[in-house]
């Protein structure tokens, strides 16, 4: 069993997600940046899909039964009570009784933390309660892994609503850097050089997916995350290629974020 004295910023247990939901209703959820749980996962030696926990600072974690960790994802202060800080994607184990804080964010908008078994919630009504797995009897990393360098330039496509924005909107998203001014598990909201629309008035709702770039009337784009709502009424100038999908979800308040076509 392992307890959560406080899940901080934006806490919760997150697995990959359930893709292809769309037409029910339903975003893909899980993990915003699925690229760091599997590493964190492969590194401590389970199974790609296990759920782990997603954190922006604040976590503070205590363990009822010894268990090994790996931390991916943003670069934090994390420490084991007042010990010495967790080292980036290196699987540490820990005693009985460890106390896990994950801190400031320093480079990054999400930790990514794997146990070794996977978690799950625990007894029904406690949200501070979880319960680790079984361990799944293979091998755990023996090396630290290199954390792969964060990009502030995402490939994109074209949306289906360019005739729904002036023509030189295309050209001023490329040409334009753009502020992050935040970052939900919805979306991350940007501001630079407004995309003008060609049209004013209400488009009907229609489908959205992950990595849609929106163009509210203020003309401040809007990059979806995995919790985007699967209908929306705001045209969609550029989708993000899914291979960069991870730096917009690692991109934290006061990156400044450049679009380049994709080839």
């Amino acid at each position: 069993m392992m307890y959560v004295e406080s899940w901080g910023i934006a806490g919760s247990v997150v697995d990959h997600g359930h893709a292809g939901l769309a037409w029910l209703g339903q975003s893909r959820g899980g993990a915003v940046d699925v690229e760091s749980l599997s590493l964190a996962n492969r590194l401590v030696g389970n199974p790609q899909g296990a759920a782990g926990i997603e954190t922006s600072g604040g976590l503070v974690v205590n363990f009822g039964q010894p268990t090994m960790i790996v931390i991916t994802g943003a670069v934090a202060d994390v420490t084991v009570g007042a010990g010495p800080a967790v080292g980036w994607g290196s699987p540490v184990a820990l005693p009985v009784g460890a106390e896990l804080r994950v801190g400031r964010l320093m480079d990054g908008a999400r930790v990514y933390i794997a146990i070794r078994g996977g978690v799950r919630r625990g007894r029904p009504g406690s949200d501070h309660e979880l319960t680790i797995g079984r361990d799944p009897a293979t091998s755990a990393a023996v090396q630290a892994a290199p954390r792969a360098a964060l990009s502030n330039r995402l490939r994109v496509w074209p949306g289906p609503r360019l005739d729904w924005v002036q023509p030189d909107a295309w050209e001023s998203l490329m040409a334009s850097g753009y502020e992050v001014t935040g970052s939900s598990r919805v979306g991350v909201r940007l501001h630079g050089t407004a995309l003008r629309r060609s049209r004013t008035e209400e488009l009907p709702s229609e489908g959205v997916v992950e990595g849609a770039v929106q163009v509210p009337p203020d003309g401040q784009p809007i990059i979806m995350l995995a919790d985007h709502p699967t209908t929306g009424g705001y045209p969609v100038i550029a989708v993000v290629d899914p291979a960069d999908l991870r730096h917009a979800a690692q991109a934290a308040a006061g990156t400044t974020l450049r679009f380049i076509a994709a080839r």
